[in-house]
């Protein structure tokens, strides 16, 4: 996958939505990127880049638990 459109990154917000993430405090990139990648960026803000390769399905699957496994004490939360 080269990029992520509406629906995916709708999917991916309900995930950081249902972790008590503010949506301000979340950024979905267009592009995707290698297996994916979880960062803090500026501003204290959750990055989530959905992978370029590999299974889309899985990869959303296992991000609840790879939030929770990553120290993201920085972030807003609503």
């Amino acid at each position: 996958m080269d990029s992520v459109g509406p629906p995916e990154i709708m999917r991916i917000l309900a995930v950081t939505d249902a972790l008590g993430f503010h949506r301000e405090a979340v950024v979905v990139p267009l592009w995707t990127k290698g297996k994916g990648e979880i960062r803090i960026v500026r501003n204290s803000k959750l990055e989530v880049t959905a992978p370029a390769e590999g299974d889309f399905e899985a990869w959303l699957a296992a991000l609840p638990a790879t939030l929770q496994a990553t120290d993201l004490s920085a972030v807003r939360r609503a």
